[in-house]
C-alpha cells in the first residue's frame, strides 16, 4: 500500500500541469453536472424515431463505464507526445463543457430508459448500479460523454503523435464509448449530434482567441510547466 502511495505522489510531482489540468476538466465538469440536476425543472423529452431503431445491447455499459479511464489515459499519452494538442484540448474540453451547463440550464432534457432484459447476472448487475449513479437521467442534451470522446479523436487527429496503431485505436475506441450511449439507451441520436457541434464550435473558438498562446504567456502557468 506504502508503495502504490508513493508512486501515486511521484507521478503527480513528474506531471503537476497534467493533474492540475485534467482534474479540472474531468472534475470540474461532474461537480457541476451534479449541482446543476438540484436546479433544473420540467424537463423535456428529445428523440427521434431511428431512436427506436438502435438496439438495447447491454453489454456495452462494460465500454460506456470505461468512459473516465479511457479519457485519462488517451489524454495522459497526448499530453507526453504532445503537449500543445494536449493543452488546446484542454481548454477546448472546458469551453465545450461550460457550453454543455448552459443548455442544461435552459433546456433541460431527460432520458426514459428501457425495461432491462436479463443478459448476465454480471451485467444486469452493472447496468442496475450505472442507472442507479445517473438517476433521475437529467443533462442529456449534448452529450458529456461523447464530448469528450469526439474532443479526444479531435485532438489525436490533429496532434504530432506519431504511433499510428496506438492513434488509430484510441480514436476507434473513442467512437465504440460513444456508440454505447446509444446502446444502452442513455442517449439520443440528437444528443450525441449535439456534442459534435458543441466540440467543433469549442476548438473554433480556442483558435480564434488564440486561448492557449495567452495562458501560456501567463508566470503562473510558465512557473509550473518548467518544475513538470
Amino acid at each position: 500500500m506504502k508503495k502504490l502511495i508513493n508512486k501515486f505522489i511521484d507521478f503527480v510531482k513528474k506531471n503537476k500541469m497534467f493533474v492540475i489540468t485534467i482534474t479540472i476538466l474531468l472534475g470540474g465538469q461532474s461537480l457541476t453536472y451534479c449541482i446543476l440536476k438540484y436546479f433544473q425543472t420540467d424537463p423535456i423529452y428529445i428523440n427521434y424515431y431511428l431512436d427506436d431503431r438502435i438496439p438495447f445491447i447491454g453489454r456495452f455499459v462494460h465500454i460506456y463505464n470505461s468512459f473516465y479511464p479511457f479519457v485519462f489515459l488517451s489524454l495522459y499519452l497526448l499530453y507526453k507526445k504532445d503537449a500543445k494538442a494536449y493543452y488546446r484540448g484542454i481548454i477546448s474540453g472546458i469551453i465545450g463543457f461550460l457550453i454543455c451547463d448552459i443548455i442544461f440550464l435552459t433546456i433541460p432534457t431527460i432520458m426514459y430508459r428501457p425495461i432491462i432484459p436479463s443478459i448476465s447476472p454480471f451485467t444486469d448487475f452493472v447496468l442496475k448500479v450505472t442507472y442507479y449513479f445517473d438517476t433521475p437521467p437529467l443533462n442529456c442534451f449534448p452529450s458529456i460523454h461523447c464530448l469528450f470522446c469526439f474532443q479526444v479523436i479531435y485532438s489525436y487527429i490533429f496532434s504530432k503523435y506519431n504511433d499510428i496503431p496506438k492513434k488509430v485505436f484510441i480514436i476507434l475506441y473513442a467512437l465504440l464509448v460513444i456508440s454505447s450511449t446509444l446502446f444502452i439507451k442513455q442517449h439520443f441520436i440528437y444528443d450525441v449530434i449535439s456534442a459534435l457541434s458543441v466540440m467543433l464550435i469549442s476548438n473554433i473558438l480556442e483558435k480564434i482567441f488564440n486561448i492557449y498562446e495567452k495562458i501560456k504567456k501567463k508566470k503562473f502557468i510558465k512557473n509550473l510547466v518548467k518544475t513538470n
